[in-house]
């Protein structure tokens, strides 16, 4: 056998190898994580309430209701955002038990939190500092962005809590028909 037969075999059985062993590799990253999937569904409803009292809170500058209501609706955004930054520090904590997407999911949604979470402290800031002028522009500017993170956090913790559903009764359907390991498994 010449330098260049065991060489060919060398390259050959290399590849035959990583061919061979690719499933074993997408196989060995994490599967969904249960608790991740809970924790996001419980973060969409913490979500929804908190993108509600924004949209009322918004609703507010374009009607007479008084200063005092106003704090009540800035109190009850505060309590079920920080919910929801509780439920992703939690989620943050169980990241690397989540499959690729989980991970993913975690990684889009946590600078919008932070930035939602600066922005409301900021509005707070400035309604404090400000209560009679609930319907001067800086005010109004800073419900209407408010309900923008809210409403754009929500939707986005909502469509991965969708696709979580979707992808177990896939996944569910997959097993009940005993089909082969697919090319989406395989990559």
């Amino acid at each position: 056998m010449g330098t260049e037969s065991v060489l060919t075999i060398l390259k050959r059985t290399t590849i035959l190898g990583v061919l061979l062993l690719s499933p074993l590799f997408a196989k060995a990253q994490n599967s969904d994580s249960p608790a991740i999937s809970g924790l996001l569904q419980e973060s969409k409803e913490h979500a929804v309430l908190a993108r509600e009292d924004a949209e009322q809170l918004e609703a507010y500058t374009r009607s007479k209701i008084s200063w005092q209501s106003h704090a009540n609706r800035l109190i009850q955004m505060k309590e079920h955002a920080n919910d929801l930054i509780k439920d992703f520090n939690k989620l943050s904590s169980l990241r690397d038990q989540g499959s690729p997407w989980q991970q993913e999911a975690i990684d889009h949604v946590t600078p919008l939190l932070q930035q939602m979470s600066d922005h409301l402290s900021a509005t707070i800031n400035h309604f404090n500092e400000n209560k009679s002028s609930v319907h001067m522009p800086p005010y109004v500017g800073y419900a209407k962005a408010n309900w923008e993170l809210m409403d754009k956090t929500s939707r986005l913790i909502s469509d991965f809590v969708d696709y979580d559903e979707a992808k177990a009764k896939t996944d569910a359907l997959e097993k009940t028909m005993d089909l082969p390991v697919t090319a989406r498994e395989n990559e």
